[in-house]
Order: structure tokens, then C-alpha cells, then sequence
């Protein structure tokens, strides 16, 4: 009846097997959630049929959607696209087939997306707003019981407007917006249906872990202080039943961990003493701020059994960080770094090209920067553009940071096109220092051999 559907948003030719790693948790805690209140659920992970072409997974789409009246899609910014793709589909199948879409972009954005399709091809018929484990349970229940029932929607219209974190086009075609979100308590939850996935094409080998939701930072260029209220961390006896979840599937060799397993340094410390207590040995890896990180946590964490270490450094301009509400020093940063590669930890560190207050001069700050930094071969970095997701504070006060917005598609809102100039910065010299920055990227190795 019901069926979850995560978009393919990866080409065949950019999957790197070894390291391919689950969809977004978000569709995992929402068949758990469904599963053990006796709804029927099913998922379609379409990055499972990795090695299918457009043609082909639309011929699979639209035979698996069959005997199934009820599609939760979840999308980002730069997939939003491929979501009205699968709804597209589904309309063409049967009219009366229920579209529900969830995530980051929809939440934002939810006004505008449902006004402006009602007004085209009404693909969409709800919106999930922000965390989707209590409204998307109560509209799922809803429409379930309304198609039993065999009444039509109009019937309910009330029943659905009442739900907290709902959003849809009524009868008389006006939106009606629930928007009062309520909080997912962490504790409640159950652990994400990963025994829903299939393995008729491709299992997975890595899977990903959320220890919190939330973040205390106002970085400029993240939603996520805005889709979550409050920053919630998860209990260390959640944690380790899932890890035992993963390990009990025999198919996984490796977890990521998100977001930033340090935003709590006694959360942290607990966390590592999990691994050692219970003599956990799968490999690992997590998101971390470095900046803050001493010999004796380096020391810690690598005997927990983690293998890698990811962290946002963005920039190594004070001045760029504080106007962009990135606390942190950048030479702490390198410290951290130090900290962690006398552990032997490989080291994936982020930056970001063009936020506000970059410059060339800031720019050539950061490239000298990365050259200085303690990396050796096996540690990685990547350079990504700035870019102003609905949510952030770039996208809603982009008056106030001086941003002129340059491209509207956001199918390319993906971290990789130029989406806004600054004073500073024109498209022009964009694209000359984002060249600069793929080369030391792909030279890495060659421009900062250490040895």
C-alpha cells in the first residue's frame, strides 16, 4: 500500500563500490516507524540499480510501483528535480496514486512548490515540514484508512489539516499549512528498517549512523539549525543497538557516523569507550570539528577502531569564517589535524569557495594554507562552492550578506555551479579560482608530498 521512494542521484560512473553508502536515514526511520504500527511499507532505494540507465530504472519504476497507492519521495535542494520525475511517473500509472514529498527543500520551500504546481501539473498532493517521523505517521494513517474506507479525500480534509507538519492544496484550492512541526524525541525512536532495502541488485556495504540532530553552530551556509530547533543528541544504548543491528546483517564492513560526534566532549568520550567496552571491531569513520580536538582525544578515538576523520575547514580567513558565523580557528585547526595524524587517522578536511568576504587574496590565504597543513598521501580534501540552500541564512538574508543569486535551477545546487557573486567575487573570477582549486584537489599527492 504504502511505498518509500529514495531518487538514483548518483551516475554508474561515479559510484565507487567499495565506499557506496546507504540513502538518506530519513526514508529507514520512516519504514520502521510504519512497520511497527502495522502499516504496510515497502522501500524503493533506486541507488540500489546503480548500474541502470534512465531508460531502463523507468521501465523498473514503473513496475514497482504497482500495487501501491501511497509514495513518500524524499528530496534535496539539487534533487527536487528527480522527485517531480517519480511523481510524474506515478500520476501517469494511476491519477489517484497519493504523492507525499519530505526533506530539507520541500520544508522551506513548501509554499511556493505546492502553489505553483497546483497551478501545472498537480504531481504533488502533501508536503511533509521539517522532521517527518510523527506527521508523516498520522497522514500515512489518514490515507490508509480513507482508502479502506473507500471515502475520497475531500472527506478527510479537516482530519488532514489538523495534522502538525503537514502541508497540501485543499478542495477550493488554497494551501493549507500546518506548519507547527513537532519534535522527534530521539529516544523513541526505533532503528531504521535497513532489513526493508533489497539486495535483488546491489547490497550495501557501509552504512550510515546519525548519533544527533541538530547543531549548535549558525554556519551561514547550513539549514540544519533551521529544520532542527534544538540540537538532540542520541543515548549511547541506542547507538550501540544499532551497531549490533549492522553487524548482525553480515553484509556491512564499515559505519559513518553523523553529524559531529564531538558537539558534546562527554558525549564524545562515551562514545569512544563504547567501541573499547564492547569490543566492537568494524571499522569507522565520523564528522568531527578538529579544532578542539588534544592528543589524549586523537589518542582515544583511534583506539576505538576509527579509520577516518572528516571535518569542515572551510577556510583559513578569520575574517571569512567570522562573517559567515564559522567559529573556529584555523590555526587550531592545524593543531587538531597535527593531533590526528600522529594517530595515523586518514583525514578528509571541506572548503568552501566564494562564501561572503572571500577574496582572491583570502582565496591564495587558504590554498598556501592547505600546502602547510600536516596531510600525507590517503588523506583527501575537497573544495566545494558556496552555496545558498533554502533554510540557510545566505538564501534568507541574502540582502544582508550581499549575495546577488545567479542561478535559479536547482538541479545545480549541488556544491559544484555558481550560484551567486559578491562584491568581491564575479562569476568570471569564480570560475578562475574554483580551476585553481580542482587542480590542487586532483594534484593533491604531487603539490602536498610531505614525505
Amino acid at each position: 500500500m504504502i511505498l518509500l521512494i529514495n531518487p538514483k542521484t548518483s551516475k554508474s560512473t561515479e559510484v565507487q563500490r567499495e565506499f557506496f553508502r546507504e540513502p538518506n536515514l530519513g526514508i529507514l526511520y520512516l519504514a520502521a516507524i510504519l512497520d511497527s504500527n502495522n502499516l504496510p511499507v515497502d522501500i524503493l532505494d533506486l541507488e540500489q540499480y546503480l548500474d541502470f540507465e534512465k531508460s531502463k530504472l523507468k521501465e523498473v519504476i514503473r513496475e514497482k510501483i504497482l500495487n501501491y497507492k501511497i509514495f513518500g519521495i524524499t528530496s534535496l535542494t539539487n534533487t527536487f528535480h528527480l522527485a517531480l520525475d517519480l511523481a510524474r511517473i506515478i500520476k501517469e500509472e494511476d491519477k489517484d496514486n497519493i504523492v507525499v514529498l519530505g526533506g530539507p527543500h520541500v520544508t522551506f520551500m513548501y509554499k511556493e512548490i505546492l502553489e505553483n504546481d497546483f497551478k501545472t501539473e498537480k504531481l504533488i498532493d502533501f508536503i511533509c515540514i521539517g522532521e517527518a517521523e510523527n506527521s508523516f505517521l498520522k497522514l500515512a494513517e489518514s490515507l490508509y484508512f480513507q482508502m479502506l474506507d473507500k471515502k475520497h479525500l475531500g472527506d478527510i480534509e479537516d482530519d488532514l489539516s489538523s495534522i502538525h507538519g503537514i502541508a497540501f492544496m485543499n478542495s477550493e484550492g488554497t494551501l493549507s499549512a500546518n506548519n507547527t512541526v513537532i519534535s522527534t524525541d530521539l529516544k523513541q525512536l526505533p532503528l531504521p528498517a535497513r532489513y526493508k532495502l533489497s539486495h535483488e541488485y546491489y547490497y550495501y556495504t557501509v552504512a550510515n549512523v546519525i548519533v544527533n540532530r541538530g547543531c549548535p553552530n549558525q554556519c551561514s551556509f547550513c539549514s540544519r539549525q533551521k529544520l532542527f530547533k534544538k540540537t538532540k543528541i542520541r543515548s549511547i544504548k541506542s547507538i550501540l543497538s544499532e551497531i549490533r543491528d549492522i553487524n548482525s546483517m553480515q553484509t556491512y564492513n564499515y559505519i559513518n557516523f553523523y553529524d559531529n560526534i564531538n558537539i558534546n566532549r562527554e558525549f564524545f568520550k562515551k562514545f569512544c569507550l563504547m567501541f573499547i567496552e564492547n569490543k566492537l571491531e568494524i571499522p569507522w569513520g565520523c564528522e568531527l570539528r578538529v579544532d578542539i580536538i588534544t592528543e589524549e582525544d586523537a589518542h582515544l578515538i583511534k583506539k576505538a577502531g576509527c579509520r577516518l576523520i572528516a571535518t569542515g575547514v572551510e577556510s583559513a580567513s578569520l575574517e571569512v569564517l567570522q562573517q559567515n558565523f564559522k567559529y573556529q580557528d584555523p590555526a587550531k585547526v592545524e593543531n587538531g589535524i597535527r593531533n590526528l595524524k600522529k594517530e595515523n587517522l586518514s583525514i578528509q578536511a571541506y572548503f568552501v569557495l566564494g562564501l561572503p568576504g572571500e577574496t582572491e587574496n583570502t582565496f591564495n590565504k587558504t590554498a598556501n594554507y592547505i600546502g602547510k597543513l600536516p596531510l600525507e598521501k590517503g588523506d583527501k580534501i575537497n573544495y566545494f562552492v558556496a552555496t545558498p540552500y533554502p533554510g540557510s541564512q545566505l538564501w534568507d538574508q541574502k540582502e544582508n550578506f550581499n549575495i546577488k543569486i545567479i542561478e535559479n535551477d536547482f538541479s545545480k545546487y549541488d556544491c559544484n555551479h555558481m550560484i551567486f557573486e559578491t562584491p568581491d567575487l564575479n562569476i568570471a573570477k569564480l570560475e578562475k579560482l574554483y580551476s585553481i582549486a580542482k587542480k590542487i584537489e586532483l594534484n593533491f599527492d604531487e603539490v602536498f608530498d610531505n614525505s
